[in-house]
């Protein structure tokens, strides 16, 4: 009995210590800090040390404050070519478009350098390029169309985090139902006897190599699924 009772106080800490952990995460994700670019450069830095050491593309966040640095150039009396470059010595961040730049620089013209570039409309940068191009070839106030660029990317961010909050409680049960077991059998391993003698034995050696594979499995399937969700 005291065994079975040490086992359940372990299984209500632990899972107290996992729903404060996630809760804060969902604190983190759903309200994130105010107060416009100057409190986005923390992880504007952070991603670009991470491309620096082949880490991941520039999310949409930091695309978004890119075309409003260009935007801001381009309303400030530059040419939208011209805002390009500024904007891509002055930017801390991960490089967004840097071919360009460089092309541009030289004295190539922005709708040729742009033409190298891909526009995939479903990524950031390819987001950002489409318009520009246009923007580029056909002319307008690129102004708008890129601070339209900008609520948009902005948008799919804040859907992106969105997503990962209403998900932490499914990531949470997935830990809780992988780890508790583990520690539940240990704990009981080492004050009660009978435990050890049991898992000494062959059949019980079986049973939990058994059990270990099956939970590890379906830590495996559950994060397989809310990896698809989120």
């Amino acid at each position: 009995m005291s065994a079975a009772v040490g086992a359940l106080v372990v299984l209500t800490l632990l899972a107290l210590a996992g729903l404060g952990a996630t809760g804060l995460a969902t604190a983190r994700l759903v309200a994130p800090p105010a107060g416009g670019t100057a409190r986005r450069w923390p992880v504007v830095l952070r991603r670009w040390r991470q491309h620096r050491r082949g880490g991941p593309e520039p999310t949409d966040v930091e695309v978004a404050l890119w075309c409003e640095q260009v935007a801001s150039a381009v309303r400030s009396g530059q040419s939208l070519t011209h805002a390009i470059v500024v904007t891509d010595r002055a930017w801390a961040g991960p490089p967004i478009m840097p071919s360009v730049a460089h092309a541009v620089s030289r004295g190539r013209g922005l709708a040729d350098a742009l033409d190298e570039v891909p526009a995939n409309p479903a990524t950031p940068c390819g987001l950002a390029v489409g318009v520009l191009r246009a923007c580029a070839r056909v002319g307008g106030p690129p102004a708008s169309a890129l601070e339209r660029v900008a609520d948009t990317l902005h948008a799919r961010g804040a859907e992106r985090a969105e997503r990962q909050a209403a998900s932490a409680q499914a990531r949470l049960s997935a830990r809780v139902l992988t780890f508790v077991p583990f520690a539940v059998v240990a704990f009981l391993a080492l004050t009660d006897a009978s435990v050890r003698s049991a898992l000494s034995s062959p059949a019980g050696a079986a049973c939990l190599g058994i059990g270990a594979a099956l939970n590890l499995l379906g830590w495996w399937w559950m994060r397989r699924l809310i990896g698809a969700a989120s």
